[in-house]
């Protein structure tokens, strides 16, 4: 369902998204410019738009960013997918050997906007875009789900138990602010 909106003719039109799971509004800028806004069950569209005004700033930001360049598109992503099955997990699970950590099973998946997932029952699931980027980031990624199983949110707690694990911490992570969102 979409409002309709007093917007002038250069601003996108946002669709409205209710998602049953969400826990706040999430303000989407898609590749192609248009803007999706996620409502929590219990949240209004008056909310939401008020949401998207104050985010004017931040969505043109996000706009100009995906004008800026090409997106990186992999020569051949069926060799890469498979490499990222076959080099993704044992790595995954060698990291977790040495922490200590038990992992039930890991899945190498084309997600469209995560690094990683872990489930509460032990289960991993890697992006096969891990292939692309420095081994620093991609120890990064593979620890911030492994110390998950430890504990299964983002509080102080939790990063303090991935800055313990992982020296390069902050700077896996400002790669991947910058120069991720090429690799989707």
């Amino acid at each position: 369902m979409q409002l309709p909106l007093p917007l002038t003719s250069d601003e996108p039109v946002p669709r409205f998204v209710r998602h049953r799971r969400a826990r706040r509004y999430i303000l989407r800028v898609l590749d192609d410019g248009s803007l999706r806004v996620t409502l929590p069950r219990w949240g209004s569209k008056r909310e939401a738009q008020r949401f998207v005004d104050a985010s004017r700033a931040w969505i043109a930001e996000q706009q100009a960013r995906r004008c800026l360049g090409p997106r990186v598109v992999p020569a051949n992503v069926p060799v890469l997918r498979r490499r990222a099955k076959a080099e993704l997990p044992p790595q995954l699970l060698g990291l977790a050997e040495i922490h200590g950590i038990t992992v039930h099973r890991v899945t190498v998946r084309d997600q469209r906007s995560r690094w990683g997932s872990c489930s509460r029952r032990g289960s991993i699931a890697l992006n096969w875009r891990l292939v692309l980027v420095p081994d620093f980031v991609r120890e990064y990624v593979m620890l911030h789900e492994l110390m998950h199983r430890h504990e299964l949110n983002h509080s102080p707690r939790f990063w303090r138990l991935v800055a313990a694990a992982c020296p390069r911490l902050v700077e896996a992570r400002r790669w991947l602010r910058t120069e991720g969102h090429a690799l989707f």
